[in-house]
């Protein structure tokens, strides 16, 4: 499963880095590795740390969630649950 999943990742990292016309070393140096470390990533031969996910999210401007979509082993709720919280004021007597 990991193999699958870094592999997963590998291919939407270098989808979204494509399509926003980036090259490898311009994201190495965005989130300080090597382009050789974003070569491993998009290949799946290394796995990708949750700090560098969220690194490579924020610089992509893709919400970390985009990562696992499509992966079928992790199905994403569709719609997110949100919860909300009211605050009661008390009143005086």
């Amino acid at each position: 499963m990991e193999d699958n999943f870094n592999l997963h990742i590998g291919k939407k990292l270098k989808f979204k880095r494509l399509q926003v016309g980036l090259t490898q070393t311009k994201v190495a140096l965005a989130i300080q590795v090597t382009f050789q470390q974003i070569q491993k990533y998009e290949k799946g031969a290394n796995g990708v740390s949750s700090l560098r996910l969220l690194q490579l999210a924020n610089f992509l401007k893709v919400p970390v969630t985009y990562f696992y979509e499509g992966y079928s082993e992790y199905p994403i709720p569709i719609p997110p649950t949100v919860i909300t919280i009211k605050e009661e004021k008390e009143e005086a007597v």
